[in-house]
């Protein structure tokens, strides 16, 4: 017994004396002796003891560290391009970034001297330093960016957008470390021998899987941020928007081939680059908040600027394009439109826009269309490599690509129709130059005979002329209208044409010659918008190319013969039996109709 009690004595002086030396090693903070003295805990019994002053030490050196770079953060505000760009953000991926090299630099010796479920103790110690260190850089850049995060009155823009730069970056390097000292948990615990007798020492609110908190304070206060950070790149987004299209909206009118101003190319910038930081953050909400937030800022204010300029251009370029001097091909090295620049005098006007060129307008216009497709592949692409199908968030991926196609598709729509519209509109404003080509067809009679045939032979009676003014019109709108609405524009001309001849041809009188002149016109229209046309438009015309067919019969056995064919007639047969008796040269009962 007087032996156990020498050794028992022993055991406690030692104990007391490596206490004392680790106390003595911290003091000096001498890692390499710190080290060395921990390792004695584990051979006394000691194990938790000496775990609890090594995590103590680790996280005494790494708060003092952080200390010394916490009292360099300043407010930056007004003088970002002097300084660091992100401070805040630059010091807390410091600190957790130091976080994850003592990690890599200290795990090995903790789990061969006190075991795997020790090593949970350390990090668990680690993660809750790191929170402490990391919430006082957040709250530091709250407080000195409260003007930007309480009210944005008297901010700089400027400062606005680097704010919200910032945040997502600092929101990012959280999501980071969170996913990697998980991670670095979960391969732990999968080494622990006994899972069962570890699980019951597990402290209130820890996780089975990896034996840290499931929530921590800075999880907590980034998620409070990330709404604060939702709330101002709302606003930023619809105040940079509205300076964009108010404001800053530039049209060039030296360059003839810069069919668009600056408009749409300065809010789709904004749109991006607000939708791609969103992505940075790694926060589903602030991505969610801020598809909505950018689908309503195109269906409002982006759309509404479109319309206006639209509406009010309109007004100027329809009286513009009515003298037809202004749709004639320009002089060598003039902008088409030189004459709408110019006031009176021939002096340039100040400050123009698209509200002035409805040209530019409508090309605008067809720019978000191809923007917004751009827009969705981006940030498509961001979601990608943000929450890539192979890593821990890849069940988020299908919701933020249906929240992207909700935001931005329906906008899409509205703006197709948009585009429609004002193309049908476009169209309008020039059929006073096609009305005095068109007058000769509503007088003119197909009921003629050989010597009046010959004659229209040589003197067209209508369709040359007609497209002589159409192409003094295409060349005008192609030298400043782009591919697609220009093409659009011929197509919505050429229904309107077909639908008139078409009138015509259920009101008019036929003689065979008269029926075979009528279809010559109809092949001279259709080859004319067929060549200035890149889409397939002869199906506009297959109608009239059945009222033909029907109007150049000879005989009854061919009459019989062509209703004998199998076709989907797209002529009704009350217009069939109407045609059939414009014809004053060819007579056909009911019976034979049938």
């Amino acid at each position: 017994d007087a032996s156990v009690q020498v050794l028992q004595e022993a055991e406690k002086q030692l104990g007391a004396a490596i206490r004392q030396r680790f106390e003595s090693a911290i003091m000096a903070k001498d890692k390499a002796a710190v080290s060395r003295f921990a390792r004695l805990f584990h051979p006394l019994g000691l194990a938790s003891e000496g775990v609890e002053k090594y995590t103590e030490f680790i996280r005494r050196s790494f708060a003092e560290r952080c200390a010394s770079k916490f009292k360099s953060l300043v407010p930056v505000m007004g003088k970002r391009a002097e300084t660091e760009p992100a401070p805040y953000a630059e010091a807390l991926t410091s600190a957790v970034t130091e976080i994850a090299d003592i990690v890599q630099e200290h795990q090995q010796s903790v789990e061969e001297e006190f075991g795997s479920e020790n090593f949970i103790v350390v990090l668990r110690g680690m993660v809750d330093e790191a929170d402490a260190q990391t919430l006082r850089i957040i709250d530091k850049f709250v407080k000195d960016n409260s003007k930007v995060f309480k009210q944005q009155i008297g901010v700089d823009i400027r400062d606005v957008g680097a704010v919200l730069e910032e945040t997502a970056v600092i929101t990012q390097r959280t999501q980071q470390f969170h996913m990697y000292v998980h991670n670095v948990a979960a391969d732990v615990v999968e080494m622990i021998e006994d899972r069962d007798a570890w699980k019951a020492t597990l402290p209130p609110g820890c996780s089975e899987e990896d034996g840290l908190l499931r929530e921590t304070k800075l999880v907590r206060r980034v998620q409070e941020l990330v709404s604060d950070y939702v709330t101002v790149e709302n606003s930023f987004l619809q105040q940079s928007v509205a300076k964009a299209v108010r404001e800053t909206d530039c049209l060039d009118p030296e360059d003839p081939d810069q069919f668009t101003t600056t408009l749409v190319d300065d809010v789709f910038f904004i749109l991006q680059q607000s939708l791609l930081r969103a992505t940075s953050t790694f926060e589903v909400q602030a991505v969610g908040a801020t598809l909505n937030c950018v689908s309503d800022t195109i269906g409002d204010l982006v759309k509404a600027a479109l319309q206006s300029n639209l509406q009010e251009s309109k007004r100027i370029y329809s009286n513009y394009v009515s003298h037809a001097t202004n749709i004639c091909p320009p002089a060598p090295g003039q902008h088409p439109l030189q004459a709408l620049f110019t006031d009176s005098e021939g002096r340039l006007r100040p400050n123009l826009t698209s509200a002035i060129s409805w040209p530019h307008s409508l090309n605008n216009l067809m720019q978000c269309l191809e923007y917004l497709d751009k827009l969705k592949e981006a940030t498509e692409a961001a979601f990608e490599d943000t929450f890539p199908k192979d890593g821990p968030d890849k069940d988020k991926l299908p919701m933020l690509h249906n929240l992207l196609s909700m935001a931005l598709d329906e906008r899409k729509q509205e703006f197709e129709e948009m585009h429609t519209a004002h193309c049908k509109e476009g169209v309008t404003m020039f059929l006073g130059h096609l009305r005095p080509s068109l007058e000769p067809l509503g007088r003119l009679d197909y009921n003629i005979d050989e010597a009046q045939y010959s004659d229209f032979q040589v003197n067209d009676p209508f369709a040359k002329a007609f497209n002589t003014a159409v192409e003094m019109i295409y060349q005008h709108i192609i030298s400043v209208i782009n591919t697609t609405s220009c093409e659009e524009m011929m197509q919505e001309l050429a229904t309107r044409i077909v639908k008139r001849l078409e009138r015509e041809a259920l009101t008019k009188s036929f003689s065979l010659l008269g029926a075979l002149q009528f279809e010559s016109d109809i092949r001279v229209l259709c080859s004319f918008f067929t060549n200035v046309s890149e889409q397939a438009l002869r199906h506009k015309f297959s109608r009239l190319f059945e009222m033909t067919s029907i109007l150049t019969l000879e005989t009854v056995d061919e009459l019989r013969e062509l209703m004998g064919e199998v076709r989907a007639w797209k002529v009704t047969p009350e217009e069939i039996r109407t045609l059939i008796d414009s014809r004053t040269d060819f007579q056909a009962s009911e019976k034979e109709l049938t």
